[in-house]
């Protein structure tokens, strides 16, 4: 796993579900396609126990969407489009 980030992934181009709803945040380009790794680690630990029964530790996902919150923003994935992960446990895989 070279040339991993180990901060929280970008939610640059995520939607912006807070202040200005449904616009792309610091970005007009979509975050569909970009490459994230799962860090087994940040967020709460419910949250990270139900990101286990999908993905182990360093499994590399495509981005669906972000959706930035006033507080919190997650993440949805082409592999797994019905649900919705905490971006802080990924961080971007270049």
């Amino acid at each position: 796993m070279n040339n991993i980030n180990k901060h929280s992934m970008s939610i640059v181009g995520g939607l912006d579900m807070y202040e200005d709803f449904g616009t792309r945040y610091e970005s007009d380009i979509s975050p569909f396609g970009r490459k994230v790794i799962f860090l087994d680690k940040n967020g709460y630990e419910i949250e990270r126990e139900t990101a286990q029964r999908f993905f182990q530790e360093g499994a590399v996902l495509t981005v669906k969407e972000i959706y930035v919150g006033n507080s919190g923003s997650t993440v949805e994935f082409v592999e797994f489009p019905t649900h919705q992960f905490n971006t802080v446990m990924f961080c971007d895989a270049d």
